[in-house]
């Protein structure tokens, strides 16, 4: 008999994935602040998320880090603890 819940772990794995990490904090980012940044730009690493930005749109991002890091924590099930 085909066991269901053992596909679908398969599917919960993967949606934690390095890649769903990364789109996930650019997504914040662009909904709170406006601001597109590319996936090659951002590293997520032991909750913790790395951009790797000019000064000025880093600013911008840790003068609303509160505001994103709620919304990371809501998409991620708290994956993501801390911007950088």
């Amino acid at each position: 008999m085909f066991d269901i819940a053992k596909y679908l772990e398969k599917f919960k794995i993967m949606s934690h994935s390095r890649d769903f990490l990364r789109n996930s904090v650019a997504e914040a980012i662009k909904e709170v602040c406006g601001i597109d940044i590319g996936l090659n730009k951002i590293e997520v690493k032991n909750y913790i998320a790395r951009i790797n930005e000019r000064p000025i749109i880093k600013t911008e991002i840790f003068l609303k880090k509160i505001k994103i890091l709620e919304i990371l924590d809501k998409k991620t099930n708290g994956k993501v603890k801390e911007i950088l």
